[in-house]
């Protein structure tokens, strides 16, 4: 496995409320995560940056190569989870209520990988097509689950930045994980929707499979500012080496 990330501040915002992080565990096994501060300048960058810190500490200690999927799905829960704490307790004890942090994290193995996530950062599954694997934690998501808007609704609508889960906002905070097959020539994209706003599917598929690795994520970047560049903008990716 490879791994190549980056993260801009965008056309539009002064700061950079997004945060990403790699690490590489026991086994060959490598962590990512991506997440996207709200709450203003000073409040975004700080939940993000808790967020990553404390996961990323988390799961450093608490993995193990002998793990199976479901006990990799019950650590990142316990890590997110923390997180929220950390987030909430800081909000707390520095007038900064309402400020949180969305979050995908992903633990790669050699044939499979586990993700949990809150908010609207998403994960794709990319090889000869690309898949968005994770849901969305939106009100027009909801709606959209429902069978109450279409597909283009959703994407046009502009309440679309409307979230309904966010690390650090409560006390207590549900978290989704899931478990997808990989196989060699594989990769996964973990992304702030600074980038899936300003990119369709079939451009960032088209990126991902013309660019080198170590290029992609600067020409992901580039694009979406190249579209607006709305908000920061963030692609982590892990890519499943062919023999």
């Amino acid at each position: 496995m490879k791994v190549a990330g980056l993260t801009d501040v965008g056309k539009v915002r002064d700061n950079n409320e997004d945060c990403y992080a790699f690490l590489s565990l026991d086994g060959g096994a490598e962590f990512a995560i991506v997440c996207d501060g709200m709450g203003g300048m000073e409040g975004g960058e700080i939940a993000s940056s808790i967020a990553v810190e404390t996961i990323q500490k988390k799961v450093e200690i608490a993995f193990s190569p002998k793990m199976k999927p479901a006990a990799i799905e019950r650590m990142l829960i316990a890590a997110i989870t923390a997180a929220n704490f950390e987030i909430y307790d800081y909000a707390l004890k520095h007038d900064l209520m309402g400020m949180g942090t969305t979050v995908v994290a992903a633990v790669a193995k050699e044939d499979y990988i586990v993700i949990a996530h809150d908010g609207d950062s998403r994960a794709y599954l990319i090889n000869e097509e690309i898949r968005q694997v994770t849901q969305d934690h939106t009100f027009l998501n909801e709606l959209f689950q429902l069978g109450k808007i279409t597909h283009e609704e959703k994407e046009k609508d502009p309440r679309k930045n409307i979230i309904t889960r966010a690390l650090g906002v409560s006390e207590e905070i549900d978290v989704d994980t899931l478990v997808e097959d990989v196989a060699e020539g594989d990769t996964v994209l973990l992304c702030s929707d600074g980038l899936t706003n300003c990119l369709t599917d079939a451009q960032i598929l088209e990126i991902c499979k013309t660019q080198q690795l170590g290029n992609a994520p600067q020409v992901l970047i580039d694009k979406a500012n190249e579209n607006g560049g709305t908000d920061n903008i963030t692609a982590a990716l892990i890519h499943y080496e062919e023999a």
